[in-house]
């Protein structure tokens, strides 16, 4: 099947495709840091506020700095979905929401422990400590396992700054309740630490397969889209999911042709300017596809004013020549539903081609070749002579299950194709 070459840089390639899917993610983290934000703040009302005693100061403190931030980050990511909306989140900017968003659970940690007094190792008590996963579980919808890494190693960081340049206390093993020291000492600390960085080490794994995961289908979406824009989508289909090498090799099979050409289109396109005659081929080739399309036919080509077309491929049916031959009478009669003034000649045979894919990688056309489509070309050419709308070789009459004769079919007389030395029996007969 002839068609425009197809390029290796047709269409937009991966690197755009993942460039607007991290734009979306970070629109759909915003949202997220705004809905988080959102919960948070709610549970904060229903379950603290009602609880804080009076008179304390450093619960005052403690509650306003809570506000704060969740209003902070709320805000954040109003603007971050505002940036992404208008496509103005660049590349570098993505490491700067993911570090925000670390260091925003840094900073709070710090805040908190100033306020209240209390020594680092119990920063893992602290609310806002756990909002961690959550920021890494972020970072895993950017599709990038470099933000990822990156989150996860800030983090990484800011504990063990944390732990350095705080104040280190041993709680005793006496206070109420006496088990309170199992559970903030510095083994437990350790082992929450040691899980929140695990939990980002998969998230970093996860992004990285997600991300390879999303490029082979953009890939493979990117090839399949070029093909149908050159090919039928049941061509394309097959050109997709085989090997380049498998489909050079080909096969033999036997299907049904038709050609269909317009008559008099030199002398009818003489008097038309460029835009009239671009309406009218493009007019022609609609009506070609409906006929087409209600015989589930496969449009090889389109050359100018005429058209081929195949039954049979990808894979042969017991009815293509039926359906051809549906086709051949569909044709005239969608034409003249478009263009009364226009008139068709089809021509239509039946017999073994050769189907498969020519070319180099650069320019790869699947094609069908043989015997079969010349004798229908020369049955279409032959109609403006015999003076029959359609014209079939006895063998695509027969591969219908029809008796030429007996169904109003003129016989015409057999006599050598150009390019071929023994004759053909004909048939010819205007569409009903």
């Amino acid at each position: 099947m002839a068609g425009p070459a197809l390029t290796p840089d047709t269409g937009r390639d991966a690197a755009t495709l993942l460039r607007e899917a991290e734009v979306r993610a970070e629109r759909t983290v915003g949202t997220l840091r705004m809905a988080v934000s959102a919960a948070l703040a709610l549970t904060f009302l229903v379950a603290v506020l009602g609880t804080v005693p009076e008179d304390n100061a450093m619960l005052e403190r403690q509650l306003l700095a809570a506000g704060t931030t969740l209003g902070t980050y709320f805000l954040f990511g109003a603007a971050t979905v505002r940036l992404a909306g208008r496509h103005r989140v660049w590349p570098w900017l993505g490491w700067v929401f993911a570090a925000v968003d670390v260091l925003f659970v840094a900073v709070n940690v710090h805040l908190t422990a100033r306020n209240t007094g209390l020594p680092t190792n119990f920063g893992a008590g602290f609310p806002v400590v756990w909002l961690a996963p959550l920021v890494l579980a972020f970072g895993a919808l950017r599709y990038n396992p470099w933000f990822q890494g990156f989150q996860v190693a800030l983090l990484a960081l800011g504990l063990v700054l944390m732990i350095a340049t705080g104040e280190l206390h041993d709680v005793p093993q006496d206070s109420t309740p006496a088990a309170l020291g199992y559970f903030f000492g510095v083994p437990p600390n350790a082992m929450r630490g040691a899980m929140l960085l695990l939990a980002g080490v998969v998230l970093v794994l996860a992004a990285a397969r997600a991300r390879g995961l999303l490029r082979r289908a953009l890939e493979e979406a990117r090839r399949r889209t070029n093909l149908t824009r050159y090919l039928p989508p049941q061509i394309a289909g097959r050109l997709a999911d085989l090997p380049a090498a498998e489909l050079r090799a080909g096969r033999r099979q036997v299907v049904t042709v038709l050609f269909c050409d317009v008559r008099g289109f030199t002398a009818r396109a003489e008097g038309m300017d460029p835009a009239a005659l671009s309406a009218f081929v493009t007019g022609f080739r609609a009506a070609i596809t409906r006929a087409a399309e209600c015989t589930d036919g496969v449009i090889d080509k389109f050359v100018g004013d005429g058209a081929m077309l195949v039954f049979g491929v990808p894979d042969p049916r017991p009815d293509d020549a039926a359906r051809a031959l549906a086709c051949a009478e569909a044709l005239p009669r969608e034409v003249a539903a478009w263009d009364p003034a226009v008139r068709v000649g089809v021509g239509m045979h039946h017999g073994p081609v050769f189907c498969g894919a020519v070319g180099d990688d650069s320019r790869l056309e699947y094609t069908v070749l043989g015997d079969t489509v010349n004798v229908a070309a020369r049955l279409e050419q032959l109609t403006k002579s015999a003076g029959f709308t359609i014209v079939a070789s006895a063998d695509a009459l027969g591969a219908a299950g029809i008796r030429p004769e007996a169904e109003g079919w003129t016989p015409l007389p057999a006599e050598p194709l150009r390019g071929r030395n023994q004759p053909v029996k004909l048939f010819g007969r205007a569409p009903r």
